[in-house]
């Protein structure tokens, strides 16, 4: 086996062996210890290409991030920038009701510096794309400021999923749909046409839905190489 295949191949089964520990028992507990151990490699090699925890969380998370949006640009009926949006926080509001230990990672993500670079700058940029037509006099800096205000917002219904549970789901995800569009400029008529079309759409793709969302815990737990096959 040629040497960069065999590198493939470890880094691959340091992620597999992540996602389900990260799934099965939640982030914290996850050691890099028993990452090592479950993956049968040295500590060596584990450091060659993740230097901690962190590192291989934000791999994780890019994925999963990008299959959220893919899966939502699917499900949408028409390239209407306020329903993308929505579906794609919808779907992934969904996915952590879905599975406490996902609600776990994902918020451990939030914490971690490297991933809420990533969240960032790549949602900046995705949110100028989605709703600069809404705001012509927008720059990175600020779709990057209230890219990350709504990172907070989404952080803060995470923790309430996560160590409260009282509010009724449905109505936490309309709020926070209304609260992340509002934040990029969508005028008040725009929001209320795009949200009703994200409930009809969750509404007649319910078993689609379904199926994305297992496929996403998959992604967790197998890779998106993995996912594909």
């Amino acid at each position: 086996m040629k040497r960069e295949e065999q590198s493939n191949k470890v880094r691959a089964k340091i992620l597999e062996v992540s996602r389900r520990l990260f799934v099965n028992e939640g982030y914290e507990k996850a050691t890099i210890r028993r990452i090592i151990d479950e993956a049968g490699i040295t500590t060596g090699s584990l450091y060659h290409f993740f230097k901690n925890k962190e590192e291989i969380l934000f791999a994780i998370a890019s994925e999963v991030f990008t299959e959220a949006a893919e899966a939502a640009e699917r499900l949408a009926e028409e390239p209407d920038s306020a329903v993308l949006f929505a579906l794609e926080v919808g779907l992934q509001l969904h996915l952590i009701q879905k599975k406490k230990s996902i609600a776990e990672t994902y918020l451990a993500a939030y914490r971690t510096q490297g991933v809420l670079e990533m969240i960032g700058q790549r949602g900046a940029a995705r949110n100028a794309m989605l709703f600069g037509k809404y705001n012509p006099a927008f720059d990175h800096e600020e779709y990057l400021i209230r890219t990350h205000a709504f990172r907070g917002v989404f952080q803060a219904l995470l923790e309430e999923t996560l160590y409260i549970g009282t509010i009724d789901a449905n109505r936490l995800m309309n709020t926070a749909l209304y609260l992340g569009l509002t934040t990029f400029g969508v005028p008040k008529e725009d929001i209320e046409i795009a949200l009703a079309k994200t409930k009809r759409i969750l509404t007649e793709k319910a078993e689609e839905i379904e199926t994305l969302t297992e496929n996403l815990i998959h992604l967790f737990v197998k890779g998106r190489q993995a996912s594909e096959e």
